[in-house]
């Protein structure tokens, strides 16, 4: 019975450290569905609206893994996906042409992120060394 119980314990372990990553990530997914985000900095500095030929850009994630949003100028359809390294695609766009840099660095920037996190009602999307983008929930 000793040998059975000793022979068990690692799958015990394994199993509830298992079930408490897959919480950590719902609960983390309810709060990315909850909101639709909008930008508040880019790669640590404020962002003004005035620079997006459509308002500042923004994240809308789906609970099927579906993400959309918009980068001040063009939309976009994607997927994400969490598990040990974030991954974010923007999928289909439009093809507007847009003034100045602000599409592209955001876009940069998204595609560069690593990892996500909601800190005191934010959304903050780093690399291994940076935040590269912070959002803020759109209805605040």
């Amino acid at each position: 019975m000793r040998k059975l119980i000793l022979a068990c314990l690692p799958f015990i372990f394994f199993s509830c450290s298992t079930v408490e990553k897959i919480t950590d990530n719902t609960t983390l997914i309810d709060d990315l569905i909850s909101n639709e985000w909008v930008l508040e900095s880019l790669n640590g500095g404020p962002v003004n609206a005035d620079d997006y030929m459509k308002g500042l850009p923004s994240l809308l994630f789906k609970e099927d893994g579906g993400m959309q949003g918009s980068t001040g100028c063009n939309s976009f359809s994607g997927k994400f996906a969490l598990g040990d390294e974030l991954k974010l695609d923007p999928g289909a766009m439009t093809k507007m042409n847009c003034p100045g840099t602000g599409e592209l660095d955001f876009l940069n920037a998204l595609q560069s992120s690593t990892s996500i996190d909601v800190v005191k009602d934010d959304l903050v999307l780093k690399n291994a060394a940076d935040e590269l983008l912070r959002f803020t929930p759109a209805n605040d």
